[in-house]
């Protein structure tokens, strides 16, 4: 499962794709969170495929929109030694600059990594004396059929909590370092888009990391699998067959039938018929 609904602005003007297929590609810009210091705009660049193309072809360069049911694809450029984001889109529409931002991502995989929270080296679980915890796992999700790619794409998803706040809603922060602390396991995960950016105090080399941000509320399903067994139907062994009892014709063992209750027959009438007095001597 992989859906992503976003509003964004067109960084630059739309271009078309020389191929068979039509398809419209363009760089956007997606809103930073109104909260946190660590996060930037994110960009990523917008593909169209088929007759909606044209949709994006016509937009203006600075134009807001928002993408319905996209897909989020990132990669890591080795090359470049960084992260690109991709969202393939079918549907877009004009969108207000005014209006509340929409940053909707959900993913369904598998954890990608074991660690142990009570480990103080790791930095997937930890927490400050001003009551902050921060918790970081990896998904891995088949984007692709496992016909055309047996290697799933890889996201990094984040949950912050604060103990000390007014508003104290479900820690997914201790979900994640005592349920998802480890690989393989079913997940869904319900968040934002969102860029991380870290600076080296010692080299100033600037990092940026594309992350999903979990939302407040029913930011995860788990689906623990367990193994079970055979659903097939199995021939079961035939059971032995009592010896069958044959009725006798008076099974009650009486003495005297009973009389019929079937009516008389009706009585054949004789016929009379005249004597023989042949040999009469008169």
């Amino acid at each position: 499962m992989n859906f992503i609904t976003v509003s964004a602005k067109l960084v630059d003007q739309p271009k078309s794709l020389d191929s068979k297929i039509p398809c419209s590609v363009c760089n956007i810009e997606i809103a930073k969170p109104a909260f946190g210091k660590s996060y930037v705009p994110v960009y990523a660049q917008l593909k169209i495929w088929g007759k909606n193309s044209s949709l994006l072809a016509g937009a203006p360069q600075g134009q807001q929109i928002i993408i319905i049911d996209g897909e989020l694809i990132i990669n890591y450029n080795k090359e470049t030694q960084s992260n690109e984001i991709e969202i393939k889109a079918k549907a877009i529409a004009p969108y207000q600059e005014s209006w509340t931002p929409i940053n909707n991502v959900i993913l369904a995989g598998r954890t990608f990594m074991d660690f142990d929270p009570a480990d103080p080296k790791q930095r997937n679980y930890r927490s400050t004396q001003s009551g902050w915890i921060f918790a970081e796992q990896r998904l891995a999700v088949q984007n692709k059929p496992i016909s055309q790619s047996k290697y799933p794409d890889i996201y990094s998803f984040k949950t912050v909590y604060n103990n000390n706040a007014e508003y104290r809603g479900t820690n997914y922060a201790d979900v994640i370092a005592n349920i998802l602390n480890r690989k393989n396991i079913p997940v869904t995960i319900k968040g934002s888009l969102v860029r991380e950016e870290s600076k080296n105090s010692e080299t100033g080399d600037v990092r940026h990391y594309p992350k999903i941000l979990l939302a407040d509320k029913n930011a995860l399903s788990v689906a623990e699998l367990k193994q079970n067994s055979s659903q097939n139907v199995k021939p079961q062994e035939p059971k032995a067959q009592s010896t069958s009892t044959v009725i006798a014709d008076n099974p009650w063992k009486d003495t005297d039938n009973f009389p019929s209750l079937a009516p008389d027959p009706t009585p054949i009438p004789k016929v009379a018929t005249a004597p023989d007095t042949s040999n009469d001597p008169f």
